[in-house]
């Protein structure tokens, strides 16, 4: 079944936050959806159903179009609203799946427990507690039958026909199905009477990687993007290998019969292999110091090959490939804001119930009403609607065709903020309503009260850091600090309250700020109060280092004091729009790493413990790296972590091909090297500082025409504003703060030569 709308990290959230995209949706949009907004099109009339789709839509989460199409839309509609329902649920079970990987006996131990794998300590082995045999077989078990309720489920709503013909449902089940019959021949090894009594391998590990990335959209996403890039990446890595060759070849004959040629450079392979390594620096100037030694001059080729090389074709690579990545890109924001037209189109047909092909103006009337309910719309009389309309008919035939009504709801999206829901205390209008509480309500939404915030945060990390030094010297004066940060901590309760009370829970809960805030104040709270009142019956509660590092946690909110300075607010800016943007790929660069992980525990598992006589003549034994392993998974994770940075990777390459006595272990580490680091940490870096320079521009062009607009208005000073119009610039200016954290104007600005340039092909093609 086909997801909703918009790439990763492109969706508009109130409050000028954005969020990656898994799945479905997630998080405080999906509770508006299967709340006002599912109510509306699995019961409402067609301006209802209309009103919520262009709503969903410009939120990039509309339906999908195998349930906008079916003939029983209201039906189908309800039943997908319950499956997106429990998204945690799916979510959560992707999240076991992978995280069974590192607590799964590695299948080259055969012992019993409650030392499977031998001694901990004689293994190096990590610190995770391992599950039995028995244990992983039903967990896995569990996991995979949620797993097959979330897989096959869509058949329920679109049908068996059009699910078997989806190419992404199709994967998904394939995977399933393959997954599903490894685990039936583990449980036939694990079970004592089986007849398989010896099981080296398992694709499960694998298959498990593979269904968390069909089963998230972002990262799916990340995946087609790459897949894209890499017949440039070949064609550039092509010049790269020529370079090495010959540079390889060119330093064995330079050096032969030297100190140089006799130590290091004896072979032309071990040479190709050595100026490999150098390539990258791990190695320099180690490799070349013998040369060095006998005459200073051959210094001069070993830095005009690190020059040329890491400076001239490392950089060369990494252009190539980011211009080929940014052209996939905008492709894929092409294919989604189809997606995005095509639901619109939707909308448009369930006003249109006639065939006309246009709307007219009370059709449009009606439609602003219900579109009132989702955003900050400006209350339009009926004796001005008719001029409304004849500055949104662009053509001039009293008519507003498809392509305008796509324009309007776009303007819409961009112009007017998200309307906030109602609170559960309007219930009680004269207690919400009262003097007393439209005081306290003016009061929360005043700067006064930020700033009040902001100073209880100066003074709780004053607190903070006075308790804990006195608390490592162990000083008496620590419990009157630790008191104030007790007082500190109701207060937060107090502020969090009033905020519920003032914009409501759902409205509240929307910004991500306030649920870390919500979070870190409550677990602090019920900590800080239970080790008051009850310090030795609860001694969980009472530790005071988990305590302290909450605290510190909640000392991060003073990161919103850095949008007071213009360069940190961009900064900040840019942060938080490419959070949502960043997290699929570096969730891919996990799963990469889950993938060799997974294959260094099948290859080298066991291969590294004490005593092992083969070890001891290693470099990773004279380095004393030997809990750096690949003896389980979890070791195996902390040491491509090491390899993913780049630290001496060389010697865990050295010391394993050594172990293994295999010529071919090297190509497990260059083939790490050459896709986690080379190609998908080369790419992150350039989106980065692209991101930035391209929010600078943004920056600057806006204060430019706030500048201007300014002026204008001091020039222009009419009549005294209503209420109504300063109710609507009040939302005017919350779209624009929106606007201004909005990363899909980000990545929009980025891509405007490639999206220019993919619009001219297809008009060409057409």
């Amino acid at each position: 079944m086909e997801d909703p709308l918009l790439p990763s990290g492109s969706r508009r959230r109130r409050g000028g936050e954005s969020s990656g995209v898994g799945r479905r949706e997630s998080g405080a949009l999906n509770n508006v959806l299967v709340g006002r907004r599912g109510e509306a099109i699995t019961k409402g009339d067609n301006y209802q159903k209309a009103a919520a789709m262009v709503d969903q839509a410009e939120d990039g989460v509309g339906l999908p179009m195998e349930v906008l199409e079916q003939a029983d839309f209201e039906e189908a509609a309800k039943l997908y609203f319950a499956y997106i329902r429990l998204d945690f649920l799916w979510d959560l079970n992707l999240a076991a799946l992978l995280l069974l990987n590192f607590f799964e006996v590695p299948l080259w131990c055969k012992g019993s427990f409650s030392n499977p794998c031998g001694d901990r300590e004689k293994f190096f082995l990590g610190g995770f507690p391992y599950l039995t045999r028995y244990e992983s077989l039903i967990f896995e078990t569990v996991i995979l039958l949620i797993l097959g309720v979330s897989t096959f489920f869509p058949i329920v709503i679109i049908g068996n026909k059009l699910f078997w013909k989806n190419k992404l449902d199709l994967a998904r089940a394939s995977l399933f199905l393959i997954l599903a019959l490894d685990t039936v021949v583990n449980a036939i090894y694990v079970i004592p009477s089986g007849f398989i009594v010896s099981l080296p391998f398992r694709l499960a590990p694998y298959l498990r990687v593979a269904l968390v990335i069909v089963n998230t959209r972002g990262l799916r996403d990340c995946v087609r993007t790459l897949v894209g890039v890499i017949p440039e990446f070949v064609d550039i890595a092509a010049l790269l290998g020529l370079y090495l060759l010959f540079s390889s070849w060119l330093a064995y004959v330079l050096f032969e019969d030297t100190v140089q040629g006799n130590i290091v450079f004896t072979t032309y392979s071990t040479t190709l292999y050595q100026m490999s390594i150098l390539f990258t620096t791990s190695n320099n100037p180690d490799v070349w110091l013998p040369a060095y030694k006998s005459s200073r001059f051959t210094s001069l080729f070993f830095i005009l090959y690190i020059l040329f090389g890491v400076y001239f074709i490392m950089n060369l690579i990494l252009a190539v490939v980011y211009d080929s990545f940014k052209g996939q890109l905008a492709k894929l924001l092409i294919n989604e804001e189809d997606k995005r037209q095509r639901v619109l189109g939707a909308a448009f047909s369930l006003l249109d119930d006639q065939r006309r092909g246009y709307l007219d103006a009370r059709q449009c009337a009606k439609l602003f009403g219900e579109l009132n309910k989702y955003r900050t719309l400006p209350k339009i009389a009926d004796d001005d609607m008719e001029a409304v309309f004849y500055a949104l008919d662009d053509s001039g035939d009293l008519k507003i065709n498809r392509a305008e009504f796509a324009d309007l709801c776009s303007a819409i999206a961009l112009k007017f903020d998200k309307a906030e829901e109602p609170s559960w205390f309007e219930q009680y209008p004269a207690f919400y309503n009262s003097d007393t509480l439209n005081y306290v309500k003016t009061f929360v939404r005043s700067r006064v009260f930020e700033k009040v915030v902001i100073g209880m945060l100066l003074i709780n990390a004053v607190a903070v850091f006075i308790e804990t030094t006195l608390d490592i010297e162990d000083s008496s004066s620590q419990r009157f600090w630790q008191d104030i940060e007790f007082f500190l901590g109701w207060l937060y309760v107090v502020e969090m309250l009033l905020k519920v009370l003032v914009y409501g829970f759902n409205n509240y809960w929307r910004s991500l700020q306030n649920q870390f805030d919500f979070i870190i104040t409550v677990t602090i709270v019920v900590a800080e109060t239970a080790a008051f009142i009850s310090p030795t019956d609860l001694p969980f509660f009472s530790n005071e280092e988990w305590i302290r590092y909450l605290l510190i946690c909640r000392l991060l909110r003073l990161t919103r004091l850095l949008v007071l300075v213009e360069r940190y607010k961009v900064m900040v800016s840019t942060f938080f729009k490419l959070i949502p943007n960043l997290m699929p790929y570096l969730g891919i660069v996990f799963c990469l790493m889950c993938l060799f992980c997974s294959l260094g525990v099948h290859l080298f598992g066991g291969l590294v413990y004490a005593g092992n006589p083969i070890l001891e003549g290693t470099t990773m034994f004279e380095n004393d790296y030997l809990l750096q392993n690949f003896n389980d998974f979890q070791s195996g994770m902390v040491t491509l972590f090491d390899l993913l940075i780049m630290g001496n990777w060389q010697i865990w390459m050295d010391s394993y091909t050594t172990l293994t006595g295999k010529w071919w272990t090297i190509f497990f580490f260059w083939g790490f090297y050459v896709i986690a680091v080379l190609f998908l940490l080369n790419l992150i870096v350039a989106f980065v500082l692209e991101a930035f320079f391209s929010e600078m521009e943004i920056s600057a062009s806006a204060k430019e025409s706030e500048g201007d607009g300014s002026s204008s208005d001091s020039d222009n000073e009419g009549p005294k504003l209503t209420p109504q119009h300063i109710a609507q610039r009040r939302a005017q200016r919350r779209a624009k703060r929106a606007r201004d954290f909005n990363v899909e104007s980000l990545l929009n600005h980025m891509l405007s030569a490639e999206l220019e340039k993919n619009k001219s092909f297809e008009e060409r093609q057409a």
